[in-house]
């Protein structure tokens, strides 16, 4: 899997919690944030995975637990992204 579909997938995360209307904000802004950061790790162009693309992948993993009963549009664009990570290696 290629940067351009894990970019493709943070942006169907990122318009499923600007849609997720019963998403407290603290939720969301954690989501945000680690999307933020995968953005950042995408752009250093980083081949060789790492402990920080390792953690990334954890926390969207621990973020799908959270989500998954109330939320599960937004859980399953985590779960795009998380698979998208993992097949980059990352």
């Amino acid at each position: 899997m290629d940067k351009n579909r894990v970019l493709d997938a943070l942006h169907t995360l990122q318009s499923e919690l600007s849609g997720a209307n019963t998403l407290d904000d603290a939720s969301r802004q954690s989501l945000l944030a680690i999307t933020a950061d995968i953005h950042r790790k995408l752009e250093a162009d980083d081949d060789v995975p790492s402990e920080e693309g390792e953690s990334l992948g954890g926390k969207l993993q621990d973020s799908i637990l959270e989500f998954e009963a109330e939320h599960p549009q937004v859980t399953a664009a985590v779960n795009q992204v998380a698979a998208a990570l993992a097949n980059l290696g990352i």
